[in-house]
């Protein structure tokens, strides 16, 4: 690629007071079809007089507990001053660029570096982990192209995102601003900060369809698929998930929500696609290009698509706007060690079961539809792992699940498992108490709402006082017992 317009523009002028301008453009398409390269254009606030900046590109990712190098497919290829001149790159430690202008009378205006998406895929095995750039189709997850400056990371984002230049009718999909059909063309947005844009995802190209859904919310599927996929199949079993979680929690704390499934041909034998992504307003899905639900599907098959959107679908809430120390603000740049992941993973898987529970057709398989996911996403998962991991401490095990949980998977069944037990039983309790009504589900909007007041990471020593608050029911033994090592 040339250097591209909007650095050029950097040079003379900076971003609008107090906003920091972000501008991506796809490689042109080659002969196979692929746009395997995307450009990413920095350019700095009006108030932003920065001599020195350091330029980070995301290791880890929110709720995914784990490590993955994205600076290992970034190449830093311009920085400029306001005056036009070059600023002085050199490569640091870590994920870090140091960027430097020739004097501070004469500020950095911009950065713009390249990200090899066809090397990311090959050398990222986790698909759902990656971006990807296959024959008419990208798929873009926000953390794994965009950097950010740091003391930047709290300020406004302008995003604007063009198509390759010779496909320039591509249509261009963010899920900061979704809408259905998809544009063509170049796209532009805000995100509220790094955070909001690095949780984003980006589409493009004709291979990629997107449906506005009927549901309690502005509500988007967007699916591109290697194999057959019907969304007439997958629509229905969507929103039903999402209403009912809409419906458990009470409250939609994000203005529009997409749910993104990518069908995928593996790139080799050791790549994987089985785990999912949520968001703060949005959900991921990998999956083999064989798994997509068709007409053939069957009932099983059905229920266990709707279980994983709604399971994904309840993180918007807990951990993404409800949750412990760890979570945030996030350290993008090292995996933090987080006490609360059998709460964030077991409650809210458990969270989705109980919602779907609610809308059954028949209200007397509620119960029956709760205990038997309880049993087989819980009871007999815990069956199948080590004893040491059982006799663990739970939060000693969320620790080391805040970077094996699916490098190592037992780490992480083992806690959601042992964390969706707990719910199950505080639940059971509840639902017991003289009188009746009251129910997890009312601890947990209490949570939400109290993490919504407070404006802070909760410590797992206040989790009881909030649930007997809102439910006047004593849980704390409950969450000892099963926060000690098991027997």
């Amino acid at each position: 690629m040339l250097l591209s317009a909007a650095i050029l523009l950097a040079t003379l002028q900076a971003s609008s007071a107090g906003v920091v301008s972000y501008s991506l453009a796809m490689a042109p398409v080659d002969a196979a079809g692929v746009s395997s390269t995307v450009r990413v254009s920095m350019t700095f606030p009006r108030d932003a007089s920065m001599a020195k900046a350091e330029l980070i590109m995301p290791r880890a990712i929110p709720m995914g507990y784990g490590q993955i190098p994205y600076d290992r497919f970034v190449t830093v290829v311009a920085a400029r001053s306001r005056s036009g001149s070059p600023a002085a790159v050199s490569r640091g430690e870590g994920p870090r660029w140091s960027v430097t202008s020739g004097s501070s009378l004469d500020p950095i205006a911009g950065i713009e570096y390249d990200v090899d998406l066809r090397a990311m895929e090959a050398d990222v095995l986790s698909g759902g982990d990656s971006s990807r750039a296959r024959d008419g189709y990208v798929g873009l997850l926000g953390y794994s192209v965009f950097a950010y400056v740091e003391g930047l990371e709290d300020r406004a984002v302008e995003l604007a995102v063009s198509p390759p230049a010779n496909r320039p009718d591509w249509p261009v999909f963010s899920t900061l601003a979704p809408r259905a059909p998809a544009a063509s063309g170049p796209l532009k947005t805000s995100a509220a900060d790094f955070y909001d844009l690095a949780d984003s995802q980006i589409l493009m190209g004709p291979l990629f369809r997107v449906k506005k859904l009927k549901a309690g919310a502005d509500l988007f599927l967007a699916i591109h698929a290697e194999g057959p996929a019907d969304e007439e199949v997958m629509a229905p079993l969507a929103e039903q998930a999402f209403d009912a979680v809409l419906g458990y929690f009470g409250t939609a704390p994000f203005p529009h929500y997409t749910l993104l499934f990518d069908y995928l041909r593996p790139l080799s034998p050791r790549h994987g696609y089985g785990f999912s992504m949520e968001h703060m307003q949005s959900a991921t899905f990998g999956a083999l290009a064989s798994a997509a639900p068709t007409g053939k599907s069957t009932d099983r098959e059905r229920a266990a698509f709707r279980y994983n959107v709604a399971h994904h679908v309840a993180h918007a809430w807990i951990p993404k706007r409800c949750a412990g120390e760890g979570y945030f603000p996030f350290r993008w740049e090292l995996a933090p060690l987080i006490d609360t992941i059998w709460l964030s993973e077991g409650f809210g898987q458990y969270a989705a079961a109980d919602a779907l529970s609610d809308v059954l057709p028949n209200t007397a398989e509620g119960r029956p539809y709760r205990e038997a996911l309880v049993d087989l996403r819980f009871r007999n998962t815990l069956k199948e792992m080590p004893d040491f991991l059982k006799r663990m401490p739970l939060v000693a095990l969320s620790r080391t699940a805040s970077t094996f949980y699916s490098e190592d998977f037992r780490t992480g069944r083992t806690v959601f498992s042992r964390g969706g037990l707990m719910a199950y039983e505080m639940d059971e309790r509840l639902r017991a108490s003289p009188g009746g009504g009251a129910r997890l589900r009312d601890a947990l909007r209490a949570l939400v709402a109290w993490s919504a007041r407070e404006q802070r990471a909760f410590s797992i020593d206040e989790l009881p006082a909030i649930f007997k608050a809102a439910t006047g029911i004593e849980t704390r033994d409950i969450m000892d017992r099963w926060l000690a090592g098991m027997k």
